[in-house]
């Protein structure tokens, strides 16, 4: 039989090295979902995904990739412009999304490594022509960390919804759905949460799931009006992902056991960890400002000269996988997800390797 790898390798910004304990819970027979078996395991899951949002509210599961969730919240907005604000890949991504749902969008765009200012924000809100704002908490392709919290707070001042992407934010950057009275906020299982990809979650305030009742083309795998009904029940709409269930509730015990403000806080070490290498190694810096730095996510930018996806290849050499950059700064960055379950310890051992390859 080969044996397992060490923990501790593997630090692509998604999908995250997931430990073996929870991989070996995906293992567990199958049950009927119209069962009380299965209430009784949604009831618990509740529990714990409720404390990774911060809220008392329902949190939604979807057999999905993030992306469901993002469709799920356009889908259930009623008539109306929306303003996309675009910082990266995945923000742009929710921009072609809503165009894909036959929305009228417009575009807030700064350069990638960037964030978006309130100020910024505000002469495109004033204008009033806006019923929802797009916004990506982290920018996976790039490490930026947008203020989700002012920018829903200069929204909700203006009348205008706000509509949160925390793919790769929840359960390694700071958020409070209700303390910070957010409108939708949607996350997937495979980054900072350390699950495999598949499930997809979200949360939205009474107001967004009241308009969303109102909506006449919300459709049907992907309507929250639905998935909120069947909530209250401790159901789902359809058939779920058992296997993936079963590893979520044993990943929610490991963080309910951490907590979720250490969490936080681990994530924000492992992030500071990198930002110093990044700051003092030669040749090399993040792209992104370090008041601005995702806690999960980085993108370091490679010597001049130095292809992205070769120095990547050395790197795995080395036994550690990083993640090449994406898009158009796939040739002049890597990235490292510092996410999951990974520690200071673990990211340590990725930097090492990384300094290796650049002398290499």
């Amino acid at each position: 039989m080969q044996r397992q790898p060490e923990f501790g390798t593997f630090f692509l910004p998604g999908p995250t090295e997931v430990r073996q304990e929870v991989l070996a819970a995906m293992l567990k027979p199958m049950i009927p979902h119209r069962s009380a078996a299965f209430e009784e395991l949604f009831a618990r899951l509740q529990v714990g995904l409720r404390d990774l949002f911060q809220t008392q509210r329902s949190v939604f599961l979807s057999a999905s990739s993030g992306t469901g969730m993002m469709e799920a919240a356009i889908r259930a907005m009623p008539a109306g412009r929306i303003l996309s604000l675009v910082n990266g890949a995945f923000s742009e991504r929710f921009a072609h999304i809503a165009e894909m749902c036959g929305r009228e969008v417009d575009r807030y765009e700064v350069p990638w490594g960037d964030v978006h200012t309130v100020e910024g924000l505000e002469p495109y809100l004033r204008a009033g022509k806006y019923r929802a704002i797009t916004v990506t908490h982290s920018e996976t392709s790039t490490g930026a960390l947008n203020a989700v919290r002012t920018i829903s707070d200069k929204a909700h001042e203006l009348g205008v919804l706000c509509l949160i992407d925390s793919v790769s934010g929840l359960g390694g950057a700071e958020l409070r759905f209700d303390e910070w009275q957010l409108d939708y906020v949607l996350t997937g299982s495979q980054k900072a949460i350390g699950l495999p990809p598949g499930l997809a979650f979200a949360v939205a305030s009474d107001r967004v799931v009241s308009l969303a009742n109102q909506a006449t083309e919300r459709g049907v795998y992907f309507d929250i009006v639905e998935m909120e009904r069947f909530a209250k029940t401790n159901q789902v709409p359809a058939t779920p992902a058992f296997s993936l269930l079963y590893a979520l509730d044993v990943q929610l015990d490991a963080i309910r056991a951490e907590g979720v403000h250490a969490r936080w806080d681990r994530h924000t070490a492992m992030a500071h960890l990198t930002s110093e290498w990044a700051d003092t190694t030669a040749g090399v810096s993040n792209i992104v400002e370090p008041q601005f730095r995702s806690p999960t996510v980085s993108t370091i930018r490679l010597p001049d000269g130095m292809n992205g996806r070769e120095f990547v290849k050395r790197v795995g050499a080395s036994g550690i996988t990083v993640g090449t950059g994406y898009g158009k700064l796939g040739d002049t960055t890597f990235r490292i997800g510092h996410m999951g379950d990974h520690t200071v310890e673990t990211v340590a051992r990725c930097l090492a390797a990384c300094e290796g390859a650049l002398s290499a």
